[in-house]
């Protein structure tokens, strides 16, 4: 016998009626010691599967998992301790100097399998997308047309005219931004000029995106890089953020196209990833904490 509706499917005959389910979800409630849905359960459960995780004697499925093998949780034992955790957050570092050698396909693909899919999503979306940018010479085109594209900002801001086309096109509050980040792209224009790239850092990328109506798309975005970031250090590897080239992604096509990036996408999060090339033997003070507690 089962009990079921478009999302989910329970044994009954398995079930125990420990009431597990309905004390993890307002969506379930026992009546005469007999298990049911509540009616809006239809059109508001968000598949986060939490009662299929609470059920003891695996009674529950989701449809969406029919054909899945699900996995144990792990036993205390086999999960990191609170100081090996804060051995990792406090030695991460965000890195700008890369060696000359290519992550291999796998370590990336573990990353991306094993913590950026696990990362959360408002409402259960599970809508973040990657973009792995590996080829040297679609990189080198990025660079480029990141330096295009700032470039003919500068000189557009240098021209009064210039100016009046922009105040036309965009929002003041965009004109501002550009305003207080333009002393900062002549630095980075003068260093590209010697050589140095500066918009991913010489390295390979991982461009983070979600479809624009999503309802956390910035906030989701954000969580799977920092799962990203701490797993890429327990592989050797160094991350950095990389917010001018985010945000170039979303306002000029031409360098999205680069990447093909979905039109009805936004880019929330770009990565630098790669072996870095610095060895560091101590971790930097930081200011105190900032705490209130009410």
């Amino acid at each position: 016998m089962v009990l079921e509706n478009s999302k989910i499917i329970i044994d009954i005959d398995t079930c125990t009626k420990c009431k597990a389910c309905a004390d993890e979800c307002n969506y379930y409630y026992f009546e005469s010691d007999n298990l049911s849905f509540r009616e809006e359960m239809e059109e508001y459960c968000i598949e986060c599967g939490k009662c299929v995780a609470v059920c003891p004697v695996n009674a529950i499925r989701l449809k969406s998992h029919k054909d899945k093998t699900l996995r144990g949780i792990p036993s205390k034992n086999d999960l990191p301790s609170f100081d090996s955790l804060v051995n990792l957050f406090i030695t991460r570092r965000s890195r700008r100097q890369f060696k000359d050698k290519l992550v291999p396909k796998e370590f990336i693909e573990k990353i991306l399998e094993f913590a950026a899919k696990y990362s959360p999503t408002g409402h259960n979306q599970e809508n973040v997308h990657f973009t792995v940018v590996q080829d040297k010479e679609t990189l080198k085109k990025l660079s480029e047309e990141c330096t295009h594209q700032v470039s003919n900002l500068v000189k557009t801001f240098e021209n009064p005219q210039g100016i009046k086309t922009l105040e036309a096109s965009f929002p003041p509050a965009m004109i501002k931004k550009i305003e207080e980040v333009l002393p900062s792209f002549k630095r980075n224009l003068k260093r590209i000029k010697s050589g140095m790239e500066v918009w991913r850092w010489n390295t390979e990328i991982i461009v983070i995106h979600t479809p624009k109506d999503a309802l956390t798309p910035i906030e989701n975005c954000t969580l799977a890089a920092c799962h990203i970031m701490l797993a890429a250090e327990t592989l050797g590897l160094g991350t950095c953020s990389l917010g001018y080239i985010t945000s170039f992604f979303n306002e000029f096509r031409p360098v999205g196209k680069i990447i093909k990036l979905p039109l009805k996408h936004i880019a929330g999060y770009t990565l630098a990833i790669g072996y870095p090339k610095a060895r560091y033997y101590r971790i930097p003070a930081r200011k105190p904490i900032k705490v209130k507690w009410l």
